[in-house]
């Protein structure tokens, strides 16, 4: 018996060497990429099928492969995916999409307090190729190995009187830490100033000057950064990697304080909608809205930011007068709690009482984006209400009241115009003699303008190893 239990041992374990054998000579295996750390245990599990690998990462620590070394078959190998690149990344993160069906309260407090910052975090979370990358979220006192660092921001810089008292100045310090941290180069996208026309100049000086003056870019020069803001600018440069501004403003501001040059190239939400010819389809539209000349267009308006202590500007109340009087298919599209606020105080004063559905607001990018596809226009004060429309194929005028939102305009090529220089006479505005005396989009070279910054994206990705958008390279080549 104990004879027979030897030779069925001996027999059982042929046979199993032999399925073995047949399943790996002369097949290549995929498996999934290896993790930061993972080398040593993947080596300890290829040893116990009995193969001796070897683990060959590349220079840049973005590949890997293990080559098996079999006595007699030397076409045996597992190779392995290559290893994401870790790209760090600073702010809001687009994971799971929030809840419907949220009061306006409680969603700025599930989302953000101004909508429209999701609209251009947003835009700067689709510039990667979410394929090809990993996004390692950056968290304030842990340090993690990343390979490059995407730090899209805002309005953050500020003329170095009022920066201390702004939310900025914790803010500042605190990208200043991840990027010195990092030890990687760091993509500083879309940074712009908070100046209002009038500020950069003072007062005196703005008194004596016309009002299309005073929204020159000049101003720039009057402003004076906080040694903490040029700190985070000499560290992003220090690094390697680039800083994206919002315009030419912004850019001669960092130039004026001696930095090196930034890349003006405007917000990445420029870059939310693929469509390489966005700008035929918006002239198309633009065209038809001016050629049917209704009241009964649908119109999607972005609220002006007025704070609650101060008096409802002649701007405001046209709004009332001239748009929601006169056409009953537009909306209000509110971004904040003080929007809300505003209309309240316009129904007081002029009795605009607008019904619940004529009074939207999208605490979710991509359902801002979808849920304007079916307007016929955009008018109004609010720079990324516009870009969702844009990135919805909906044609749209934006006023500029600060130099934030004129830098932008003019970096993206917009229907713009100054607040200072606009005609908008509360008793006799006419949005479609408004619209005739504005540069449309292709007479202001809307798709070249785009497909420039596009490029700037793509050299700039490819040369920082950051796996940009196919989306945004095929903007670019078009």
């Amino acid at each position: 018996m104990r004879f027979f239990t030897i030779i069925l041992l001996i027999f059982v374990t042929v046979l199993a060497w032999t399925h073995l054998s047949g399943s790996i000579s002369g097949v290549s295996l995929t498996s999934q990429p290896l993790k930061h750390g993972h080398s040593k245990a993947a080596k300890q599990e290829a040893s116990v099928t009995g193969l001796t690998t070897q683990l060959a990462r590349s220079s840049e620590d973005t590949a890997a492969s293990i080559r098996s070394r079999g006595d007699n078959d030397s076409s045996s190998s597992i190779a392995v995916t290559p290893l994401k690149p870790h790209i760090g990344w600073v702010g809001h993160v687009f994971g799971e999409r929030p809840p419907s069906g949220l009061r306006l309260e409680d969603a700025v407090r599930v989302a953000s307090d101004n909508f429209g910052n999701l609209v251009w975090a947003y835009a700067a979370w689709q510039l990667l190729d979410h394929a090809a990358v990993e996004v390692v979220v950056m968290r304030h006192g842990v340090k993690v190995k990343v390979d490059a660092l995407l730090m899209p921001t805002a309005n953050l810089l500020f003329d170095a009187t009022p920066y201390p008292k702004t939310p900025m100045a914790g803010h500042t310090n605190m990208l200043f830490a991840f990027s010195q941290s990092a030890a990687a180069p760091t993509l500083l996208i879309g940074i712009g100033s908070q100046v209002d026309f009038d500020q950069a100049l003072g007062e005196e000086i703005a008194a004596n000057k016309t009002k299309a003056a005073s929204a020159d870019f000049s101003a720039a020069a009057h402003v004076v950064l906080h040694k903490q803001q040029t700190q985070l600018l000499r560290q992003v440069q220090k690094s390697g990697g680039i800083i994206t501004t919002r315009g030419k403003f912004t850019e001669a501001i960092i130039t004026v304080n001696g930095l090196n040059p930034p890349l003006p190239i405007g917000c990445p939400s420029f870059m939310l909608n693929h469509n390489p010819r966005l700008g035929e389809v918006l002239q198309k539209k633009w065209d038809a809205v001016l050629a049917a000349r209704s009241t009964k267009l649908r119109l999607a308006i972005t609220m002006p930011a007025i704070p609650r202590s101060n008096e409802v500007p002649l701007h405001a109340d046209l709004l009332a007068k001239r748009i929601f009087k006169l056409f009953p298919n537009s909306v209000a599209v509110l971004q904040t709690e003080e929007d809300a606020y505003t209309l309240r105080r316009l129904n007081a004063k002029h009795g605009v009482c607008l019904g619940a559905e004529r009074v939207l607001f999208y605490y979710d990018a991509q359902s801002w984006i979808d849920g304007l596809k079916d307007f016929d226009f955009v008018f109004g004060f609010r720079i990324h209400g516009t870009m969702a429309a844009l990135a919805a194929e909906v044609p749209g005028i934006v006023v500029s009241k600060d130099y934030r939102i004129k830098e932008l305009a003019e970096a993206m090529a917009l229907p713009s115009v100054d607040l200072l220089a606009a005609k908008l006479d509360d008793d006799s505005f006419d949005l479609f003699e408004f619209m005739d005396t504005l540069t449309s989009y292709e007479a202001a070279g809307f798709d070249q303008r785009r497909r420039e910054a596009a490029a700037v994206y793509v050299r700039e990705f490819e040369r920082l190893k950051v796996p940009l958008n196919p989306g945004v390279a095929a903007i670019a080549s078009s």
